[in-house]
């Protein structure tokens, strides 16, 4: 048992190099394989299988989400013994996940090598799936992500989403796994077979996506275009709010987007919450914020929080909203977020258990916004992504099929320090690209903002904690429709299913 604990743990740290901010993809292509060979004991029990998957989970997931001690701690003002007891108490939760696979591997062993290649990477990806939804979701470093640097690799995902590119890494890791059984002599046949199908497959993948990133390029080039630019004023979180500090924000911004119209950006996108304070479009004409958009002479995308009177309740519902700015200083376009952050922006069961609201005074309650409805200009269309809605694939995909031409994320990172977060972050708005075939651009308050092309290059970025603008010019999306984007996550439902039945037809084997 202990050789097993070992090798999971060698496992899960292995996988969290793949992530940023070590970025090390390659490593993706086997890091499974240690974890595979622990639970490869035939007599070993469901048990073993089950704590095996549950230790991997423990090393993967602290090694990638060890930052939530540092958002909770430095920018939540939570002490520091109690941070650490959610960040451990959140990796628990994540690691029931690996350790499901790993019941099920156990529960498999017998069954046949080629149906396992092809069943085990449904499972994974489905118990990935699982992960993004339940509990509101946290789809984050999921398996596909870390190849968001191979170019070719990734275009898969226009098809199957980045559930389609974790299938690919596990069916090339089942495969490398059992050869190195075949060589430990635990076998005795050489899987050739299984070799051929994740050889061929990754072949395909690849080829795919060679000829598609080739596809593209020549059609966004008959794309109409448009200058755009992201500011990213670098706001200290301890300032953000002060009243005092307000006027200085917006000066700062100014100075950016000033810079940003000398160069010729038609549109001009702040971060998430730039605006301090609750904006009121009636009155933007008359602002400071009407003055600064008349002086660029650009429309200018902005993060503020909002609010209206919601006649159903009688009450008034907050919101955390963009909104579109016109040339002439007019509010002419809304967007209010659709997923928020729970016990950050709302407070989940409050409703059924009101005592959960005393123990969580002082977290936002803001309200659902209406859904994916991109906002309308005379440019084109832009599918708005607030914050962590960047994580979630189908509200990219809501956007792009209900017009959108255009992603843009607005996100203040600043809670995350200069942890691992941030570069993850940024890593995932590489695939909301590909998926859709479209430009995106990130404005982060403190970094890390950036241009990405339709399949997933990035062609400007910004550093952490740095004021800083960028210019670009860009193309509006006016073909190139995806399946995923028409069609979502159907890969992932396969995976589902096929995992359903891998379950049932070993549980059915193992009573007979």
């Amino acid at each position: 048992m202990i050789k097993r604990i070992i090798l999971a743990i060698v496992s899960g740290a292995l996988l969290a190099l793949a992530f940023p901010p070590f970025d090390m993809g390659f490593i993706a292509w086997f890091g499974y394989v240690p974890f595979l060979y622990a639970l490869d004991d035939k007599d070993g029990g469901r048990l073993k299988g089950l704590i095996t998957g549950f230790v991997f989970g423990l090393s993967f997931f602290l090694g990638t989400v060890y930052w939530v001690i540092h958002s909770m701690y430095y920018y939540g003002g939570v002490p520091y013994t109690t941070s650490a007891l959610v960040m451990l108490l959140l990796v628990v939760y994540l690691s029931v996940y690996p350790a499901v696979f790993g019941l099920v591997f156990s529960l498999t062993a017998r069954q046949d090598k080629v149906l396992r290649l092809i069943a085990l990477p449904a499972l994974w990806v489905a118990l990935e799936y699982g992960r993004g939804y339940i509990f509101t979701g946290l789809p984050w470093v999921l398996t596909g992500y870390t190849q968001a640097s191979y170019i070719p690799v990734v275009q898969i995902a226009d098809t199957t989403g980045v559930w389609g590119v974790s299938f690919l890494i596990l069916i090339v890791n089942v495969a490398v796994f059992y050869n190195i059984e075949y060589l430990l002599k635990k076998t005795r046949s050489l899987p050739f077979k299984e070799s051929a199908i994740a050889l061929a497959l990754l072949v395909s993948v690849v080829s795919y996506g060679v000829m598609r990133v080739r596809q593209v390029d020549n059609e966004v080039r008959l794309w109409n275009t448009m200058r755009v630019g992201i500011a990213q004023g670098s706001i200290d979180q301890s300032l953000k709010w002060d009243p005092f500090y307000q006027r200085a924000t917006l000066d700062i911004y100014r100075a950016l987007s000033l810079s940003a119209g000398k160069m010729g950006a038609s549109l001009i996108v702040w971060p998430e919450a730039a605006i301090p304070f609750y904006f009121e479009p009636d009155k933007v004409r008359d602002g400071l914020i009407g003055d600064i958009t008349r002086e660029t002479g650009s429309f200018i995308l902005t993060g503020s929080p909002s609010y209206s009177y919601n006649p159903t309740t009688d009450r008034i519902d907050y919101f955390n909203s963009a909104f579109l700015l016109s040339p002439k200083g007019e509010s002419i376009g809304k967007y209010d977020k659709v997923h928020l952050v729970p016990f950050g922006e709302y407070v989940p069961l409050k409703k059924f258990l009101p005592f959960v609201k005393k123990l969580t005074a002082g977290i936002g309650d803001f309200s659902v916004g209406p859904g994916p409805v991109p906002i309308d200009f005379e440019g084109g269309s832009i599918g708005t992504l607030v914050c962590f809605e960047s994580i979630f694939p189908e509200l990219s995909a809501g956007s792009v099929r209900n017009g959108a031409t255009l992603l843009v994320n607005i996100t203040n990172d600043a809670w995350f320090g200069t942890t691992s977060a941030p570069y993850q972050h940024f890593q995932m708005s590489i695939f909301r690209a590909v998926e859709n075939k479209v430009f995106v651009l990130r404005s982060a308050n403190t970094g890390i903002s950036g241009v990405i092309d339709p399949v997933g290059r990035v062609r400007q970025k910004t550093g952490l904690f740095k004021r800083d603008i960028i210019v670009d010019t860009i193309g509006l999306k006016r073909s190139l429709p995806t399946f995923y984007t028409e069609r979502g996550d159907v890969f992932a439902f396969g995976c589902l299913g096929m995992a359903a039945l891998f379950i049932i037809s070993a549980a059915t084997t193992r009573r007979k």
